[in-house]
């Protein structure tokens, strides 16, 4: 095997796999004290700290740069612009699913506090570990397409105690929405100067579903459209030509 310069290889890998599960087990520890997104803020905080925390001891990156690595830079105008638009197509699953089953969705109590939650928890804080963390380590020294393949199967990983909690066919969905959506995630975190918030925009989009409260005859059509709203959505995002960074990493 070619080795490229950059790439993860030997110890490299040691340090990624141990970095790996230990923001994966923050993260998944922490989301397990609240399923409902309304602690997301310290949930954030818990991950954000691990990260820094990994960065530094692990891979000897000093703390200041380590909150860059890790995605929360000044994004570009244009990515939020695309992810704006993303995420308003993604909550048009709400009247679509109202249309077809004929019932009402209301919102929960206290949802704008949730809503915050979940973009600190499923939107940056997810991200934070999937794109500033795993994308951009396998990244290196790989092509676009290569580095998105081999963050997949990590993210996928991740996904699978859902099968146990909540039955095969939400299992299924939720992992074909997570490795499906690492394409355009990775491209709007290319895109947006290798920062988290155009993809944790979408991300968060993609699990209002927690604020909202679904009839119970309702619950198989809406769960249906909304994965297949959370599979197709987000791909038109790759409608737009890429940035000279994306080119210039999709060549390596």
């Amino acid at each position: 095997m070619t080795q490229t310069p950059g790439m993860i290889v030997g110890r490299a890998w040691v340090r990624f796999l141990i970095g790996y599960l230990i923001l994966w087990g923050v993260l998944a520890g922490l989301s397990e004290l609240d399923s409902t997104g309304r602690w997301g803020l310290v949930i954030l905080i818990g991950v954000a700290v691990t990260a820094v925390a990994v960065e530094r001891v692990v891979f000897h990156t000093p703390p200041r740069t380590a909150v860059g690595f890790l995605g929360l830079g000044r994004p570009s105008r244009r990515s939020l612009a695309l992810a704006a638009a993303a995420s308003s197509a993604v909550l048009l699953v709400y009247p679509v699913a109202s249309a077809v089953t004929g019932e009402q969705f209301a919102l929960v109590a206290g949802w704008p506090w949730t809503l915050v939650g979940l973009f600190a928890f499923h939107g940056l804080a997810e991200e934070m570990v999937w794109r500033g963390f795993v994308f951009r380590r396998l990244s290196e020294g790989r092509s676009f397409r290569a580095a998105v393949v081999w963050t997949m199967p990590f993210i996928a990983a991740t996904h699978l105690p859902i099968l146990f909690r909540s039955g095969v066919v939400v299992a299924v969905g939720a992992l074909l929405v997570a490795a499906v959506t690492s394409v355009p995630f990775s491209y709007l975190y290319v895109i947006g100067r290798g920062t988290i918030w155009a993809p944790a925009l979408v991300h968060t989009a993609i699990d209002t579903f927690k604020l909202v409260i679904v009839p119970p005859q309702a619950t198989q059509s809406f769960s249906l459209l909304l994965i297949g709203f959370s599979l197709v959505v987000p791909l038109l995002v790759l409608v737009v030509p890429p940035t000279p960074r994306l080119r210039r990493l999709r060549r390596a």
